[in-house]
Formats: structure tokens, sequence, C-alpha cells
């Protein structure tokens, strides 16, 4: 097989892989209820913690008006709260509520636990030259800034 073959048979095992992963936690969000886009903002806020609504327009490449009432619908579902600074009266920052916070934590966890069954499956040393060569893939595309 041709070095272009195996390059694009390693990319689409990549896009295989996320796509894969994307629809499972896709499907266990849609089955709470939350939106693709929902589960975006709400991704969004776990990894930073608290965002504005601009940063939040810009991360998800939708209008303010859009991304308003995302976080409405998510605010009256209990999951994030609005807050408004005296040092930045401008800007309204987006943070979990507390039943927020347990959510995010309790699906972590369940993601977790779905993919373990799947990582158990596979020998300590599969586990190992798996995140090696991730790894290095990580490495490389870094350094080419793809």
């Amino acid at each position: 097989m041709g070095r272009e073959k195996k390059d694009f048979e390693m990319v689409m095992l990549i896009k295989e892989i996320y796509s894969s992963m994307h629809c499972q936690i896709g499907q266990s969000m849609k089955e709470i209820g939350l939106t693709p886009q929902q589960t975006l903002v709400i991704k969004l806020i776990a990894h930073n913690k608290e965002m504005t609504i601009s940063r939040l327009c810009g991360e998800l490449s939708l209008s303010k008006a859009t991304v308003s009432g995302i976080v409405s619908r998510l605010e009256e579902a209990g999951y994030l709260q609005k807050e408004k600074r005296d040092t930045d009266k401008r800007n309204t920052y987006i943070t979990f509520s507390e039943q927020g916070r347990a959510f995010a934590k309790t699906f972590r966890e369940s993601m977790n636990t779905s993919f373990s069954q799947v990582f158990d499956k596979l020998s300590a040393a599969e586990v190992a030259q798996i995140t090696e060569a991730l790894q290095l893939l990580s490495r490389k595309i870094k350094e080419e800034k793809i």
C-alpha cells in the first residue's frame, strides 16, 4: 500500500473514531433533552469555567441573539447562571450553577465509564502503544501547525 493511501487511511480512522465518540456523546445529551448547540455551550463552560456571551459567540460562530437564546434556555433549565460584574458592566459572564456543575461532573463520569468499557478490552501494552502513537501524532501536527 502506498504512503498516500496509508496517510488517507490514518486520517479517516481518526475521523471515524472522533465521529463515533461525538455521536455517542450527542446521543446521551439528546436523551437528556439538550440540543447540539446547548451541548457545545456546556462543553465550553466546562473547559473554561466561565465565558462571556461575546466569547461564546466567537467560539460557536453564532450571532449574539442565538447564543443568548441558548444560554437563556440552559439558565431556565438550571444548568447555567449569568452574572454582571461591578468591574465590567459591559459583559455578561456565564458560569455553571450548582446543578450545572453536578450535571457536568456526572456526565463526565458517565462518559469515562463508557469509554473505559472499550479501553478495558485492550491490554496494557495496547493502551500504551495507542497512547504513544497518538502523542506522537499530536506533536507532529503541532509542529506543522496544520
